[in-house]
């Protein structure tokens, strides 16, 4: 396959600062780049550590999900301590953690990001 990864995924949201805030202090990303684009909005992308792997905080209105479509699905090694650093940081979850209902093996949660956005959490076993 020629394709590597994903390079960036827009996530739709209202205040630069608060989410940028959010990403980096709450969930761990680091600052791929903060440029000013125009006079009100800048070009900030976010990066997962040790990974390609991009999000860019896009206007609302550019990017559009119903309440009921979660805007980014993130992968974790242990959901059980994940859930509880985030919590221990004041991230509010919709779902603790539970299987997915296809799966046995699989576990998701679902939390809130900042600008209320709906974020899922993913747990794999490990293979083995």
């Amino acid at each position: 396959m020629a394709f590597t990864g994903i390079f960036i995924l827009p996530l739709p949201v209202d205040d630069q600062d608060r989410a940028l805030a959010f990403y980096r202090d709450r969930i761990g990303m680091e600052v791929a780049l903060d440029a000013d684009l125009d006079e009100d909005w800048r070009i900030i992308m976010m990066q997962l550590p040790e990974t390609r792997t991009k999000i860019q905080f896009a206007r609302r209105q550019e990017v559009t999900y119903s309440e009921e479509v979660p805007v980014l699905y993130l992968e974790c090694a242990d959901i059980e301590a994940e859930t509880a650093r985030l919590k221990a940081e004041g991230v509010r979850f919709v779902m603790n953690p539970t299987e997915l209902p296809w799966s046995d093996t699989e576990r998701f949660a679902m939390f809130c990001d900042s600008e209320s956005n709906t974020i899922v959490m993913h747990e794999t076993p490990p293979k083995g």
